[in-house]
């Protein structure tokens, strides 16, 4: 009697857990989420996250297929600089963020202007001071293609090397370097099932072991 009372507590149980995995895969559908993450060479981060419509067929995400963006920037010592929540479609001239779906990569090795860079934070063409978080690069002053930069002003870039050897220059601030990472976040409908996978299997194990007492 205990076992068939068991079994169908854990028959019932799965099935409502089912039902709201499903429930919430059908809000999620046509979404998918990441999170972002930078760390510069002096300490300085980014914390972000957008999604973008999943029904979308192509393979490089732009902004015009992003459905949200946000980014914080924090000091070495942890403290929020400025985070910044975009709507869309969006208003800013210089945003540029473009990502590989097939690699799960944010595109970097271009300058803040091409389809190949990002330009994140102030928009430099209404400011001259805020926080400007971008790529670039100079060969003929040492930076590399790609470099990333997060700055608080307009003043010129500073190769790495130059800003590695002197790192409180005024030219050198905020940070540079590193790369902007992108994780895929799982849908709740996904973790959901994987707890109920979970659940079912100890309650299995449970119902056997006093099934045979």
């Amino acid at each position: 009697m205990k076992s068939i009372l068991n079994q169908i507590q854990t028959t019932v149980a799965i099935a409502a857990l089912t039902s709201v995995a499903t429930f919430t895969n059908l809000a999620q559908a046509n979404a998918a989420a990441f999170n972002l993450s930078w760390t510069g060479n002096q300490g300085y981060s980014a914390q972000g996250k957008f999604s973008y419509d999943d029904a979308f067929s192509g393979n490089i995400i732009t902004k015009d297929q992003l459905k949200s963006f946000d980014i914080s920037f924090f000091n070495p010592q942890g403290v929020l600089l400025r985070e910044f929540n975009y709507s869309f479609p969006n208003s800013s001239s210089s945003f540029n963020f473009n990502f590989d779906r097939s690699k799960k990569t944010v595109l970097q090795t271009g300058n803040f202007d091409r389809p190949n860079g990002f330009d994140l934070g102030s928009d430099f063409n209404t400011v001259l001071q805020g926080l400007f978080f971008y790529t670039f690069g100079d060969s003929s002053q040492g930076i590399p293609a790609g470099t990333i930069f997060l700055k608080d002003d307009n003043s010129p870039e500073t190769s790495p090397a130059f800003c590695q050897s002197q790192p409180t220059n005024p030219s050198c601030r905020l940070d540079l370097g590193g790369s902007l990472t992108a994780t895929l976040i799982p849908e709740p409908g996904t973790i959901l099932g994987l707890f109920a996978m979970g659940f079912l299997g100890k309650r299995l194990k449970k119902s056997q072991h006093l099934s045979r007492q």
